[in-house]
């Protein structure tokens, strides 16, 4: 007795009878498979054309929207610093600003403020402006040139109380560090410009 074949499901050969009366039929796809799959294919192109040349509508915009909402709701967090050193004269703060002055600030302009690395503080030349808001500024923000901003690790509190205690400070009408006109000792001196004129540092 010969075994029996596999049993397994193939294209109808006109030379072969069917195998388990199974059989492959020659039917057309069914007129609602090929308008969906025809469909999808037509509505992914023109969905693409739209998303990627007509509309602004993309991760890209979103983020740049969720930026803008979150920076509006910070500046109505925070409010603007002020123009002026509300620290003027408050002992208890000049104390505190002497020393954080001490701590990081000497160590570019001297605990005396008469400049190393940095510019002298106690001169009468300033490179980027001398009122509150400009020493803020200069503080919180930094210069090209070698002054870190400093807002981030301190805060605006901290470096108006510093700024109160670099007012304290004896004062000297000659040039300093960073001024036109000073010379290193050992140096001849270039002519000093007017006070209150740019100096590179200050």
């Amino acid at each position: 007795m010969s075994p029996d074949p596999p049993e397994i499901a193939e294209y109808e050969r006109l030379d072969e009878a069917r195998r388990d009366g199974i059989g492959e039929e020659d039917n057309p796809i069914p007129l609602w498979f090929n308008v969906g799959f025809y469909g999808c294919i037509v509505f992914g192109i023109l969905y693409i054309i739209w998303y990627t040349l007509l509309s602004d509508w993309s991760s890209a915009s979103m983020y740049a929207a969720e930026v803008s909402a979150a920076k509006q709701e910070y500046a109505a967090a925070s409010p603007a610093p002020a123009e002026t050193n509300p620290y003027h004269g408050d002992a208890a703060a000049i104390a505190e600003g002497a020393e954080t002055f001490k701590t990081i600030c000497a160590a570019c302009h001297k605990p005396d403020g008469s400049g190393l690395v940095g510019p002298s503080l106690v001169d009468p030349y300033w490179k980027y402006g001398h009122s509150d808001k400009d020493l803020f500024t200069t503080v919180a923000e930094g210069r090209p040139g070698g002054m870190p901003a400093w807002k981030p690790l301190l805060g605006t509190d901290k470096i108006w109380k510093v700024l109160a205690y670099v007012e304290t400070l004896p004062k000297s009408d000659q040039p300093g560090v960073g001024a036109p006109g000073y010379a290193a000792p050992g140096t001849t001196a270039p002519t000093a410009a007017a006070p209150g004129t740019a100096a590179p540092g200050s």
